[in-house]
Formats: structure tokens, sequence, C-alpha cells
């Protein structure tokens, strides 16, 4: 694949601060065993792309423990592989970029110091099984400067927060970049997945870096609407957004829909790879009862579990009830306990007797290694 992949790690951990305070955005864990960069790191490889940069500006460190070399997605070879580009002083003197062209700019030698003629480069929160090479197509095809990934079907976006919207012309080409408050309806919109050529990109950010240009859409992608063809790829395959604890829980509890599944796990060409864990098989006791539930192995399961996520070793004790909820690794149920639309960080502790109760849309959220 003549395609440099690069991978945006925290370009939305304000927006989902819950769930980012210990960790980056890309490593939130998702579905029972993933990472949420398994996708975009799988995506990749599957589309034939053998060069990765992960940019990270804080908090990076399980991240890095978990994608390693990227020895897991065959990414570890002698002159091509995964690099982690932690933050580092640029021309401005700071250590961390605020959005992603300043990240760019910030990357800019590792842009240059690899050969592909195509850069294709994303943030992580919109989750899908997407055929890249078929995005690089478009682009060669169109004769399109800038590419950017767009869906129809932006599945549990978070009502109330910015949404990027396009406004496709003749032959997809983007006429316009709008942002609403709240989504149009059936508006194109934008998942931050963009592919351009790599000299253009390049002068790019040595022109923006001259003219201390911060902002990609605004000083970027506007202006060239008005002399360039910037072309929209709009995806058929299921779109799951991440920008709330809410859309976390519901696109968490769209995993238990098989059709879902099916699109994201069940694509024969296109696997869904994480770093293998070591855990025994999950254990039910006599009177557990679990319905409709994704339950990861090495977890205890005493009580009841209904429409949930349970991720490895959680421990859920006799008489407890679990029902719609997201329970991350090593958390412990205690006895009789009633959770009820919640989201467990690592390591939660829910006391005997406890009543934890939210909704779908304000689920009751819990801190990692918290006591209850």
């Amino acid at each position: 694949m003549e395609m440099l992949g690069l991978i945006f790690a925290d370009e939305h951990s304000s927006d989902i601060s819950d769930l980012t305070t210990r960790r980056t955005f890309a490593a939130i864990p998702f579905g029972a065993r993933y990472r949420i960069i398994d996708f975009f790191i799988s995506n990749m490889t599957n589309s034939g792309i053998r060069n990765i940069g992960v940019i990270a500006t804080t908090k990076y460190e399980s991240l890095m423990g978990h994608v390693r070399y990227g020895g897991e997605w065959d990414l570890h070879r002698r002159k091509t592989g995964l690099t982690v580009l932690p933050p580092f002083s640029f021309f401005n003197g700071e250590e961390r970029y605020e959005n992603v062209l300043e990240a760019l700019q910030a990357n800019i030698n590792y842009i240059k110091e690899n050969s592909e003629p195509y850069v294709l480069f994303t943030t992580c929160s919109a989750i899908g099984n997407i055929d890249y090479s078929a995005m690089l197509q478009h682009h060669i095809d169109s004769g399109a400067r800038f590419t950017c990934l767009c869906t129809k079907n932006p599945t549990n976006k978070t009502d109330g927060m910015q949404t990027t919207e396009y406004v496709l012309g003749e032959d997809n080409r983007i006429e316009d970049i709008i942002i609403h408050d709240d989504m149009t309806p059936d508006a194109y919109v934008a998942t931050s997945t963009y592919i351009m050529g790599r000299e253009d990109l390049l002068n790019i950010l040595s022109e923006s870096l001259e003219k201390n240009k911060m902002s990609l859409r605004k000083d970027v992608l506007k202006p060239a609407l008005k002399d360039s063809i910037v072309s929209a790829y709009v995806t058929d395959e299921k779109v799951l957004f991440v920008d709330s604890v809410a859309s976390y829980l519901k696109s968490n509890l769209d995993l238990l829909d098989s059709g879902v599944r099916r699109e994201l796990f069940g694509q024969e060409l296109r696997p869904i790879i994480t770093r293998a864990g070591n855990s025994s098989p999950a254990y039910y006791g006599d009177e557990s009862k679990s319905t409709n539930s994704i339950i990861a192995a090495g977890s205890v399961i005493e009580g009841t579990v209904r429409n949930s996520v349970i991720f490895r070793n959680v421990h859920i004790k006799k008489g407890a009830v679990v029902e719609n909820c997201v329970i991350n690794q090593d958390c412990i149920i205690g006895e009789g306990a009633v959770l009820n639309y919640a989201v467990l960080d690592k390591g939660v502790v829910i006391h005997d007797k406890r009543l934890l109760s939210g909704y779908v849309t304000h689920p009751f959220f819990v801190k990692k290694d918290s006591v209850i």
C-alpha cells in the first residue's frame, strides 16, 4: 500500500474526560476485550498500510503497553512498522498540541522520513470496520487534493455537541463545511479521517508553520474548496461514535446486536485484532443468570447479568443484578448490589447491597479504582 497511516491518540480526550483521566482516548477499553485504537490499526493493516505513526500527547503509558511494537498486527518489521510519537517541543516552544494541524506540524519530520506518496490521518472517535484502500482508490479516481471520510449514519453521535458536516455537490465534491451544535437530519457527518498526497501535505505544513496557521478545517480545508477538488468518501459501513460517556455506553451496548457485531467483526478479510490476553474461561455459578450479554474470559458470574458488556476478570457476586451496564476489567460487584445503566472504569469495587442507577443518556459513571 502506497500510504502512510497516522492516528491521533487523544484528539477528543476532553470530550470524554471521565474515561481519559488516566489514559489517552485511543486506549479506552471497548467491547469487552479491545481498545479503541485496535479498530484503527486493524483498518490500516487490513488495507495494506505497513507504516503507522500513533501521535500521543499525554497519559499514553497504557497505550504504549498495549500496542508495543505492533506485533499483533504484523507491524514489527525491520523497515516498516508501528511508531508511537510522543509529544515534543516544536516551533512555539510548547510540548502539547491542541488539534490535528498542530499535531501534524509537530511530526513533520516523521512524515518526511517516510516515502509513501499518500498519507491517511485520523482521530479515534468514530469506530468502524473501514476499507481504507477503497477510500484511497476513490481519492485517486476523483483527482482530489483532499478526500474526507464521512457517514450518513453517525450512530450514537451525542446531541448538543459540535458536529462537522459536509455539503456535497456533483461527484461527491465537498462544496461547504459547516459546524452545527446539533446534527442536521440526513447530513454527511465528518469522521475526522483524511487522505492527501504526502508532498502536498508537507508543503501545507511548511506554509502553515510560516504563517502561524493552527486549524486544519479553517485554515486548510475551507480555503481549498475554492480552487481544489475536496472530495467526500461516503462509507456505508457501520460507524459507532464515542464522544461522551453516554455514547460510550450506547456504542458498547450496540455490540449486543448480532447485526452490528457482524458488521464490525464479521468481515472475513478485515479482522479486528487486539493484544491477546491469557485468562481462564468465564465461570458461571449455580445461581447465576445471564441474558443478551458479552462476558469476557476470566470473569466470575454468580449473580444476574442482562444486556451488559462485561470485561475480563470481573466478579459479580451472588444476588447482584447488573443490567444495561459496561463493567470494565477487574471490577467487583458485591452481593445484592443492583446496577442499571452504569459505566464502571477498571478496578472499581461496589460493596454489598449498593444501588447504582442511571439512564441511557445519563449513565452512572464510576472512576477507575473507586470504592462505593
